[in-house]
């Protein structure tokens, strides 16, 4: 299931990013997760997504087109 955060919610309103885009980057992008922390990226299509796994959920932090400033 995917869970959204208020500020992800937010990024990808202001950004004009559709959820449907973030879900496909998650599940058919290339991903790394970041050494430091539990956090991955996922990249497809133009789009950066950020996210945790815990469980079976999978919570999106943030999103932007990649490239860009967070």
């Amino acid at each position: 299931m995917f869970i959204y955060t208020e500020h992800a919610l937010e990024k990808i309103d202001t950004l004009g990013i559709e959820k449907r885009d973030v879900e496909t980057a998650i599940k058919r992008g290339m991903k790394w997760k970041e050494s430091s922390s539990e956090k991955w990226h996922a990249q497809m299509a133009g789009i950066e997504v950020v996210f945790m796994k815990q469980g079976g959920n999978i919570f999106i932090i943030t999103a932007y087109f990649a490239g860009r400033t967070k």
